[in-house]
């Protein structure tokens, strides 16, 4: 069966089908041209074919929860080719840089936060997004 996790994206409504593929259904619009889709029990979080979504230039974004062998995370694609995540807090979605036990951030944490919340927002900007929120 696998591990499964909840999983929420906003994409454009003519990329819809292709996350229909995935067995992710229509939630709610958002804005004119985007919309939000749900998965409740998406194995391994679709992790696979959304990032060969993003490598294939399809714009969304979004979030999941953690399964039992990876933590929650945030993600965006806004085109260009790449998937990128965070770690994300489960109640609030706040991408998370992981402290080392000396206080320093590990390496790379802070680049990929911020590359993060960029990537999210040329992704929202693409998508005409109403929401005002992290993704």
């Amino acid at each position: 069966m696998g591990d499964r996790a909840y999983v929420r994206i906003t994409c454009r409504r003519r990329d819809a089908e292709r996350f229909e593929e995935l067995g992710f259904v229509a939630d709610e619009p958002d804005g004119d041209a985007a919309m939000s889709m749900v998965d409740d029990e998406a194995h391994y979080a679709h992790y696979s074919a959304l990032t060969a979504l993003a490598q294939a230039g399809i714009v969304f974004f979004g979030w999941h929860d953690a399964g039992c062998e990876y933590d929650g995370s945030m993600f965006a694609s806004d085109g260009a080719g790449e998937y990128h995540d965070v770690l994300s807090t489960p109640n609030e979605l706040l991408a998370l840089a992981r402290v080392k036990p000396d206080g320093s951030i590990a390496e790379g944490d802070l680049d990929r936060v911020r590359e993060y919340y960029a990537t999210l927002a040329r992704a929202r900007a693409e998508l005409g997004s109403k929401e005002d929120g992290p993704g």
